[in-house]
């Protein structure tokens, strides 16, 4: 009791530290014994002493015996850090104090009645929502408001109507909260709801917002209306307004945007593009500008492609123009040049807009090389047959980015008239310059053109090696049948990519001769090669391609042997572990640590037995570590005395932390 008194003492100090020691001393003895102290602190004028009487009494079990006494602190009109206490413990109690607060919201006391209600949102505890709709027709504005708040919190579809109901209540600020509420509940609200309000100035935006998050499509208008409203943070609610409701009514907010006076529209949400206005707000206007289609959009938004950010998005919306007004983008061609004019004849291409073959054709001879590389894609895209030899023709351009563009829109073409690409193109098969010739077999080996085939058996002859590399690919898409004899003579070309492409074809046909063909490849000088024929015949199969294999295991190379192990392993599974473990003691470390690997998945644990020993002290540091993972997987506990030897003379210090992390996992026998 002494103690009690001299905390008392301490708690009445005008010493803000000497409180709050006063405190912790309460919470090291009896707490309960100082209860009255406790609630004397609720009420101090230092909100760090609140706090930790705070902290204090919601420590203690008897706290929520006592949800009523706190409850008629919300009374203590006099003391509002004694009010802004009694909020915060029954807010932290949590569902705890919800059947006393519902019993309490119809208080006399309309700050009292707030207070729950302010505290019941906080909790959100479902069952404070009738309570917290029957304040929406309270006696005292304030409660109003904060019951239309609250319900904002909850995100409660059911108020919806008592809500819209209230809004008839004149009450501007009761009628502001409540369309922020809407809009966090984001339910659908028709737009004849809210239209009696749409002239109140101070309204304005917030219903703008509101109809943006939870407005139906009858809504669209309206915010479509909104872009050219005389004030302009109305204007711009608008624009994100617009963007939100596309996320539930793309295509009306499309068709209301196609259908409004473009101009004024445009010129309002052009204004956004500004950098001094938020990302958002300038994101969301290029997609609206895409959408209204206006003419005068296209130049505000061909600027934006110098800004890196913004490039993809206005890209979008320029295609969005050209897609439903494609003269807009063709009249502002004379006014750009550079990088705009490169970026407006791909936009052209991606709206695949035909009226434009005229300027793209003028674009493929402009001495900008990116005008002309995007003129040539665009083409492409567009598909336009008359525009064949012009793409040809650019295949000389000196510019490898233009060839290369050349060539695509070639290919796209050829898939729609490969006829008439191949007859344009076959000429350049014999051109005096390889780089014309393999961007000839490049377009040619991509068509659906049973001739082709002949025309590129004789390139894949040709003298220079690029275009051979391009030529032999074109089995890669055909059944090569007839043809296997040409793909013979290729597997001793001079370039090992040319032969490498070679086995793998070979590889993936059906062919029966395409055996004979992998045998050769298997006596390559090139190790890749030799590989690439290995796995050949593992994707074949059968007892001469099982046989092939096995011969493998004994090349000079590391890589042939670990793709003849892993090729047998996927032939002949378990059966093949004889093999594996011979391979053990080959001289390459990566064969070894394949061998285990395959072992570890294949094997009978008897290998390990075998073998531990000499590989857990080979001299290659992968093929220790290798050994020990293998040894845990296969021996498990049994494993400990051969990690444990090896660790005691380890040196390398990546495998020493794998033994001491290995033998911690390992259970203690």
């Amino acid at each position: 009791m002494e103690n009690n008194d001299q905390i008392a003492k301490a708690l009445s100090s005008p010493d803000e530290e000497t409180r709050l020691q006063g405190l912790r001393e309460l919470t090291a003895g009896e707490p309960l014994a100082g209860l009255d102290l406790i609630f004397k602190a609720f009420g101090d004028t230092s909100w760090r002493v609140r706090k930790e009487s705070i902290d204090l009494f919601v420590s203690m079990p008897i706290s929520r015996e006592l949800i009523g006494e706190i409850i008629e602190l919300l009374h203590a009109e006099e003391n509002a850090g004694l009010r802004n206490a009694a909020v915060e413990i029954l807010t932290r109690m949590g569902r705890d104090s919800v059947p006393m607060l519902l019993d309490q919201a119809g208080c006399p006391d309309h700050d009292v009645r707030k207070f729950i209600i302010d505290i019941l949102g906080d909790i959100a505890d479902p069952a404070a929502v009738p309570t917290l709709i029957r304040g929406l027709e309270d006696d005292d504005s304030n409660v109003r408001a904060a019951a239309a708040e609250n319900l904002g919190k909850l995100k409660t579809a059911e108020a919806v109507p008592a809500l819209l109901k209230a809004m008839h209540h004149p009450d501007l600020l009761l009628q502001f909260t409540i369309l922020d509420a809407l809009s966090r509940i984001a339910s659908p609200v028709s737009l004849s709801a809210l239209l009696p309000y749409k002239n109140e100035k101070l309204l304005r935006k917030s219903l703008i917002d509101c109809l943006g998050k939870a407005g139906d499509a009858s809504a669209i208008s309206e915010l479509v209306a909104a872009l050219t409203d005389p004030m302009r943070n109305v204007r711009e609610a608008a624009v994100l307004a617009l963007i939100e409701s596309s996320g539930r009514h793309l295509e009306q907010v499309k068709e209301q945007l196609a259908g409004c006076e473009k101009g004024p529209a445009a010129v309002a949400v052009a204004s956004y593009l500004d950098m001094a206005f938020s990302d958002s707000l300038k994101r969301s206007s290029i997609r609206i500008l895409g959408w209204l289609g206006a003419s005068d959009a296209v130049e505000p938004l061909l600027r934006l492609l110098d800004y890196e950010s913004l490039q993809q998005e206005a890209l979008a919306a320029l295609v969005d123009i050209g897609a439903a007004n494609s003269q807009a983008l063709l009249a502002s061609w004379p006014a750009v040049n550079g990088n705009q004019r490169a970026c407006l004849a791909y936009v052209l291409g991606e709206s695949h807009c035909a009226e434009s073959l005229p300027l793209l054709q003028q674009g493929l001879c402009d001495a900008d090389p990116q005008i002309v590389r995007m003129s040539a894609y665009a083409l492409g895209k567009i598909g336009a047959l008359q525009m064949l030899p012009d793409l040809v023709a650019c295949l000389h351009n000196s510019c490898s980015e233009v060839q290369e563009a050349a060539s695509q829109a070639l290919i796209a073409l050829g898939h729609q008239f490969p006829n008439e690409t191949f007859d344009a193109l076959q000429p350049l098969l014999t051109h005096n310059d390889p780089m014309q010739r393999m961007f000839a077999v490049i377009v040619l080996r991509e068509l659906d053109n049973p001739a082709v085939l002949d025309a590129l058996s004789l390139a894949i002859k040709d003298a220079a090696v690029e275009v051979r590399r391009a030529a032999v690919k074109v089995f890669e898409r055909y059944d090569v049948g007839e043809h296997i004899s040409s793909l013979f003579l290729s597997l001793t070309d001079e370039d090992a990519e040319v032969r490498r492409t070679v086995v793998e074809i070979l590889g993936h046909c059906d062919d029966e001769d395409a055996l004979d063909g992998l045998q050769l490849a298997l006596q390559d000088e090139d190790v890749w090669v030799r590989s690439s024929a290995v796995r050949g015949l593992g994707r074949i199969g059968g007892e001469q391609s099982l046989s092939l294999v096995e011969q493998a295991l004994t090349d000079s190379a590391g890589l042939v042997s670990i793709a003849a192990l892993e090729t047998l392993a996927s032939l002949a599974g378990a059966k093949a572990c004889p093999q594996m473990v011979t391979a053990l003691d080959h001289a390459d470390e990566e064969v070894v640590t394949a061998a285990m690997n395959l072992l570890t998945h294949y094997g009978p644990g008897s290998w390990i037995n075998a073998y531990a020993e000499k590989l857990i002290n080979h001299p290659f540091w992968v093929v220790r570590s290798q050994i020990a993972r293998s040894a845990v997987e296969v021996l498990g506990a049994s494993a400990r005395p051969l990690l444990e030897n090896r660790l005691a003379v380890e040196t390398e210090e990546v495998v020493r932390q794998q033994l001491k992390t290995l033998l911690s996992e390992l259970p203690v026998n």
